[in-house]
């Protein structure tokens, strides 16, 4: 799998928050307005008794401006710290933050994380560059893993942690501050449209039905924060559902005929959706291979 354009520059990401309600901020690349695909969103929940952080992002310098971020609206501790997957632009922030916090991650991110840090730091180099921080990075997992719903109690604010079904790993999860009806759900949305899902593990039909089950337990007046990019509202949910519903049923439709691969690629084309940026590495060179089983 070759890119031969990176999404971002690691190394030129400037972090700046937004207030999205209150107590609500999402920590978002200073370019979030002018592109469909950004560095990866973090955010934070400042409650009575303490804080929040979804998110550590890719390197101690990106972690450090998380946590900088917190400082200019609260001292209040960093009670706790909850990773939505184990990617490394989402946790490998982790050792920045102080010993004190309490690192919160789905049992199937701690076992990715625990055993293949090294590939994925690997991986991570590989996708966005050498000497961008990520080689100082220190592994630091869950001290907490969580299977399915769990709540916690900053003092006014509610944190909703949930897993709700498979979308890029086993291990997603979803944040929603109860009161103020914003959620976090990391990579389960990659970005707004035009961005549509990466299928990064395959298990396209897994995927579908969480997006659905995403769809159904939101309701419109949600605010979501995505993996990339801006905020989004319930109904762009439907984006991403159309487009996997639409891919499985190209790549079914292929395989019935036993089109060779060449054929089946260009069934699969849906130019449609190359107005994302991201249209010629993650849909010819990702999403295509995994319906058709291709390697």
């Amino acid at each position: 799998m070759q890119q031969k354009n990176r999404p971002f520059e690691l190394t030129q990401v400037q972090m700046h928050t937004r207030r999205l309600a209150d107590g609500v901020y999402a920590v978002m690349s200073s370019d979030v307005d002018e592109t469909d695909h950004t560095a990866t969103n973090a955010g934070f929940v400042v409650g009575d008794s303490g804080v929040l952080v979804v998110e550590s992002l890719s390197n101690g310098r990106l972690a450090s401006q998380v946590i900088g971020e917190v400082r200019k609206v609260t001292p209040l501790p960093i009670r706790f710290l909850v990773n939505t997957s184990f990617h490394g632009d989402h946790c490998f922030g982790n050792f920045a933050f102080p010993a004190q916090t309490v690192v919160i991650q789905h049992a199937a991110t701690k076992r990715e994380m625990d055993t293949r840090f090294e590939q994925d730091r690997s991986f991570m180099i590989e996708l966005l560059g050498a000497n961008a921080g990520i080689e100082e990075v220190v592994p630091r997992s869950a001290d907490i893993t969580v299977s399915g719903a769990t709540s916690l109690d900053l003092g006014g604010k509610h944190v909703d942690v949930d897993h709700i079904g498979f979308a890029q790993t086993d291990g997603d999860l979803i944040i929603r501050v109860r009161e103020e009806n914003v959620v976090f759900v990391g990579n389960m949305l990659q970005a707004p449209p035009p961005a549509f899902p990466w299928l990064i593990e395959g298990r396209a039909e897994e995927a579908l039905a969480t997006y659905r089950r995403l769809h159904e337990i939101l309701d419109d007046r949600s605010v979501i924060v995505p993996g990339h990019g801006r905020t989004m509202r319930r109904a762009d949910i439907l984006h991403s559902v159309a487009y996997i519903e639409k891919l499985n049923s190209l790549a079914s439709e292929a395989k019935t005929k036993g089109l060779p691969a060449d054929q089946a690629r260009e069934v699969l084309a849906m130019k449609e959706y190359g107005g994302y940026s991201m249209y010629e590495f993650i849909h010819q060179q990702v999403n295509i291979p995994a319906v058709l089983g291709l390697e």
